[in-house]
């Protein structure tokens, strides 16, 4: 039956008691560790646990712990399998993530967010791509549990991805922790293909991605599903600051969307008065001066950046 089914909508299945099925237990083959970053989540958390046993055989589930704000830890340790790592010291979620990945002992791994619900077929469907991709995800369906005022945005394929770890391996050290945060699907992505793996995005399933409020210190107030969150300038000039450095340093201005990501971001920076434009200058010198002719002075650029982000700074913002 279909899950989004009237007779049982994907919201009735986050919210009606399951059984912990152990899909490894059964049956191993095609065993993957699955990896799950965690600072903390929402009320989904062991219904989205459940959901990744039950579709996946999972070999071990390994958490980084970010220091978790609430009990995300002990609920996974109820789990079978589950190796939580010590990532409290690490500043950025692509550092926990290269650290997780260096962990795999698996030839594949699961990489999925907290906040993801994996449908009946997810692995099977996505283990058919394994002869094509080295490093690939697959669609979003947005549930949204909160309140809000408008509905616009897009996010890429992200939130449920499949990964060979060898395909990392050559070029995974260059990860530091600095500035990857929430391009990280970018980031990865260009590792693969520059170590000449192929990266991909497949069709034929998809996973559930939620949006709800989640008490925390960190916690945004949710203004709209595209998404606009309430930001203390703090906060918005940290967020800023990561995208645009983590874009420049990780990637090249190899696509428009790029460039005007880098735009929007800086332009962001600039009105918040968080620009010191010699510093910037000479640090895009120094970690990849390919993106110098891409960052001229504000004052030149500002006028004319579209109001249409590219999938990066979108996703950003969800």
């Amino acid at each position: 039956m279909d899950v989004a089914s009237r007779q049982d909508s994907i919201f009735r299945r986050y919210y009606t008691p399951q059984d912990f099925v152990d899909r490894f237990a059964e049956d191993p083959t095609g065993a993957c560790d699955v990896l799950v970053p965690v600072l903390h989540t929402n009320e989904l958390w062991e219904t989205n646990l459940l959901s990744f046993y039950r579709e996946i055989p999972v070999n071990r589930l390994l958490i980084g712990d970010a220091g978790c704000l609430d009990d995300s830890i002990e609920i996974a340790k109820r789990f079978a399998r589950v190796e939580v790592f010590d990532h409290r010291d690490y500043a950025t979620l692509g550092f926990s993530l290269r650290k997780l990945i260096e962990a795999v002992e698996t030839e594949w791994f699961i990489y999925v967010h907290s906040d993801v619900y994996l449908p009946d077929g997810w692995f099977e469907s996505m283990r058919r791509h394994q002869p094509e991709y080295d490093w690939f995800g697959c669609p979003m369906r947005h549930t949204v549990l909160v309140e809000y005022v408008n509905v616009d945005g897009e996010r890429p394929y992200a939130g449920s991805q499949m990964g060979r770890k060898a395909a990392f391996e050559l070029r995974l050290g260059t990860v530091d922790d600095d500035y990857v945060y929430r391009q990280e699907d970018f980031v990865f992505a260009d590792i693969v293909e520059r170590a000449g793996g192929r990266v991909g995005k497949v069709e034929d399933t998809s996973h559930y991605h939620q949006t709800m409020h989640k008490p925390s210190p960190w916690a945004r107030q949710v203004t709209g599903v595209g998404i606009d969150v309430e930001l203390s300038r703090e906060e918005e000039a940290r967020t800023w600051t990561m995208q645009t450095r983590g874009i420049i340093k990780y990637l090249d201005p190899a696509t428009p969307w790029l460039i005007l990501d880098v735009e929007a971001g800086l332009t962001h920076l600039d009105k918040l008065g968080m620009l010191d434009w010699d510093e910037f200058r000479a640090w895009v010198r120094e970690v990849n001066p390919s993106w110098l002719p891409h960052v001229s002075r504000p004052s030149r650029w500002k006028r004319t950046v579209r109001a249409t982000l590219g999938p990066v700074a979108r996703r950003l913002l969800a």
